[in-house]
């Protein structure tokens, strides 16, 4: 009877409980070698020409298998990313993650091959954030590739990858990129902390990493960005942010995030200072509008008709005759229409969009307004709102403001002027306390600081030579 080695039941114990696992036997005259991969993970190609090739013309030259882990690695196998592993709890860690095994008959080292075959898309233009001057390449699922669009553009020594796998079963490669003598320390001692907090079965996105990540997991604001543009996350390394690179995902986080820079968008700085803060004001008054407009609309119609000229009071007074819902009800109801329509909007495949729009927005709308059930004022109201909750170049932003926009309405509705108020100053409370890895969160504006206030609206890299005070950097100075 044939006695079983150690080397049988190694490769026997993987196979036999992990069917999709394959294997190349070759052998020699005193022994063999057995290759193992998943084939759905392995660059075939390179297996055979890089490691199974090589192998059998050195066994067939040398008509013996006078071959070892160290000659095999050194002088045999041509792939250039390789090391020889003695753990055997590690096999079957390996090959899940695409590698390819070497074993050999007679010693219980093997050799790691990376010669994984990772499917992704090409390099495509943005979908999220378009540019008109700015770079068009973005990331993509590729880890690999999404680090090599950094390396392209910062070649300075000190910037710094960590790597870290998140997730029991999924083992998700994420990297943290930061330059290491520009960023504040604290920042990545958080990051760290958390990221080494993380205990769950498995991420798969780096929306998923975001929630465990936040200062608290219920908390209503978002403290770290979203970056789809690599010029854009270089440029946040430039300021002394940190990257977060999830496996898998063509959305990179950037941490620490601050509630104004939100709203600000590359293209602030391509173009001359006046036009960056003619549009920043811009972006500002539509966020106010976004979240105020209903609820001004009824605090006017409900509470304080005199806030308006007498000429206007008798002409909104006979629009609103045939209308049969009082302001509040109307409202909460043209906002829920308002609020589908954006739902149906993402939902729905791209080629019907356009269509599915202009039924929801001009025909259900005319409809509405011919039928008496709305008035035209309130329907211009809303779709203004609707529109100015576009123009955060961060759209993540978007999501709390939209659930206080709501807040406000049932606070107008049922205290007037005062609701309002209280909500005001109930949203501006919550901004304050939050803060964003250590970073406040209404920075530069509370805790004030008159040069960061003067140079956050003002910015041009020309003339502002230095970084943002509340970033707390290591290096505050970007130019001479």
């Amino acid at each position: 009877m044939q006695m079983i080695t150690k080397y049988e039941e190694r490769v026997k114990g993987l196979i036999s409980n992990n069917p999709d696992i394959n294997k190349r036997i070759i052998k020699g005259c005193s022994g063999e070698v057995c290759v193992l991969f998943i084939k759905q993970l392995t660059d075939r190609e390179k297996l055979s020409n890089h490691i199974i090739q090589p192998i059998m013309h050195y066994i067939t030259r040398k008509n013996n298998l006078m071959i070892n882990p160290t000659i095999a690695m050194n002088s045999i196998i041509l792939a250039e990313n390789c090391l020889i592993e003695e753990e055997e709890g590690r096999l079957l860690e390996n090959l899940l993650e695409g590698m390819t095994l070497i074993l050999f008959s007679d010693t219980n080292t093997y050799i790691v091959v990376e010669i994984k075959l990772v499917a992704s898309k090409s390099i495509a233009g943005p979908e999220l954030t378009f540019t008109l001057k700015g770079a068009r390449d973005t990331f993509i699922e590729n880890l690999d590739t999404n680090l090599s669009l950094i390396r392209y553009r910062i070649k300075d020594p000190n910037l710094k990858i960590c790597y870290h796998k998140v997730g029991r079963r999924t083992k998700t490669r994420v990297a943290i990129v930061y330059i290491d003598d520009l960023v504040n320390d604290a920042v990545v001692t958080e990051v760290e902390k958390r990221m080494n907090q993380i205990d769950i079965d498995g991420i798969s996105a780096s929306g998923d990493l975001e929630v465990m990540l936040s200062n608290d997991k219920l908390n209503f604001f978002p403290q770290s960005g979203i970056i789809e543009r690599s010029d854009v996350a270089c440029g946040a390394l430039l300021e002394g942010k940190v990257l977060i690179i999830v496996e898998g995902s063509g959305i990179v986080l950037v941490v620490p995030k601050v509630f104004c820079e939100f709203l600000w968008s590359s293209e602030d700085n391509y173009d001359n200072p006046y036009f960056g803060l003619f549009s920043k004001v811009l972006r500002l008054l539509s966020i106010f509008f976004s979240i105020s407009l209903s609820a001004l609309f009824i605090i006017i119609t409900s509470f304080s008709y005199d806030l308006l000229p007498a000429e206007y009071i008798i002409t909104l007074s006979v629009s609103r005759a045939n209308v049969p819902f009082n302001s509040l009800t109307g409202v909460l109801l043209l906002e829920g229409i308002v609020e589908l329509l954006r739902e149906a909007l993402l939902r729905i495949p791209k080629q019907i969009g356009p269509a599915v729009g202009i039924v929801g927005a001009i025909i259900i709308g005319q409809a509405a307004i011919s039928s008496g059930i709305f008035s035209p004022l309130l329907l211009m109201l809303v779709s203004l709102s609707f529109l100015a909750s576009f123009v955060a170049p961060d759209f993540t932003i978007m999501n709390p403001l939209r659930l206080m926009k709501f807040f406000l309405i049932l606070l107008s509705g049922t205290l007037g002027i005062f609701g309002f108020s209280f909500g005001l100053c109930f949203l501006m409370t919550m901004l304050i306390s939050t803060n964003s890895f250590g970073i406040p969160y209404m920075a530069p504006f509370a805790p004030y600081n008159k040069r960061d206030v003067k140079k956050i609206f003002l910015y041009n890299k020309a003339t502002t030579k230095q970084r943002p005070h509340f970033l707390r950097t290591n290096n505050q100075r970007r130019a001479k």
